[in-house]
């Protein structure tokens, strides 16, 4: 499973990000301090909150569901950051592979944004930090079809006054590189075997619908060892232990770019299979390996 998930925390209504280094990126809120002595004379007016002075056609836009869009290739953006806090959520929809390059220019004198690329699943795909208003610029090429994010944050300053200028361009992703020598294995009855105990076996997960099986032997009961590594970083892959009658025995889908499954066997055959939860990618192969657990 990825590696990066990024955890969402609230502040004030407002979405800051932790995790992957956009925790340190969000400048905090800080609270208005209270005056602990009223005056005997009334109570004063709290100040009023400052607004843009130009309006803002994606706002608000501050959260996933909030986000703008869908994006449209080759048209301009643009957005006001309004304070510290406020992060603009901008979406995107990819119904074939392709390579992304999105923008970020006019960013305010003396203002500092940042640029991000992220899944659904709150995954960052690429990101761009250029110091000051140095122009951000950011370009993936997607291995899955979806629903995609842009993110723009404010890393120091803002301005109600200057707008940035948000685009994305698009173009036709290359054809998958990947070779699999072992398709097709989509069912038990095509399953690839057996596998040699400690042998690395590299393959590809083709689109969200492929399963990769496999089948392995025991000869004498004992503890098995079964690791999926190398999880494409766009991608989420799960592991599952059969036995020979097809029926589930373990399985592992846990939030990390690897999956490892440990369990005690004795004599037969045995299936693995390797399932997209999320993702997938042709141009980069996940490893496969099985090994005997030593007592």
């Amino acid at each position: 499973m990825p590696a990066a998930i990024i955890s969402l925390v609230m502040v004030a209504t407002l979405p800051l990000w932790t995790g992957c280094g956009l925790g340190e990126l969000a400048p905090p809120v800080t609270p208005s301090p209270t005056d602990v002595h009223p005056s005997p004379t009334g109570t004063t007016a709290p100040t009023a909150t400052p607004v843009p002075s130009h309006e803002d056609p994606y706002e608000p836009n501050d959260s996933m569901i909030q986000a703008s869009g869908p994006l449209v290739a080759g048209q301009g953006y643009q957005g006001y950051v309004s304070e510290k806090a406020d992060i603009d959520f901008f979406y995107l929809e990819i119904d074939a592979p392709q390579t992304l390059t999105v923008t970020l220019t006019d960013i305010p004198s003396g203002a500092d944004y940042d640029l991000y690329l992220v899944t659904r699943e709150e995954d960052i795909l690429s990101s761009s930090s250029n110091s000051g208003p140095e122009a951000e610029h950011v370009e993936y090429t997607t291995n899955s079809v979806g629903v995609f994010y842009v993110l723009v944050l404010p890393f120091e300053n803002f301005s109600r006054e200057e707008p940035y200028t948000l685009q994305i361009d698009m173009s036709p992703a290359p054809a998958p590189s990947g070779e699999d020598n072992f398709e097709p294995n989509d069912t038990f009855e095509q399953a690839t075997g057996p596998l040699t105990y400690g042998q690395t076996y590299h393959s590809y997960i083709w689109d969200e619908g492929d399963t990769d099986t496999y089948l392995f032997v025991v000869e004498s009961g004992g503890t098995i060892a079964v690791h999926l590594s190398d999880i494409p970083a766009i991608a989420d892959y799960d592991l599952f232990l059969y036995n020979q009658a097809g029926d589930l025995l373990v399985s592992s889908n846990r939030v990390v770019d690897h999956e490892r499954i440990e369990q005690y066997l004795g004599p037969g055959t045995y299936y693995i299979a390797v399932r997209s939860f999320a993702g997938f990618s042709g141009n980069e192969p996940y490893a496969l390996q099985i090994a005997v657990v030593q007592p």
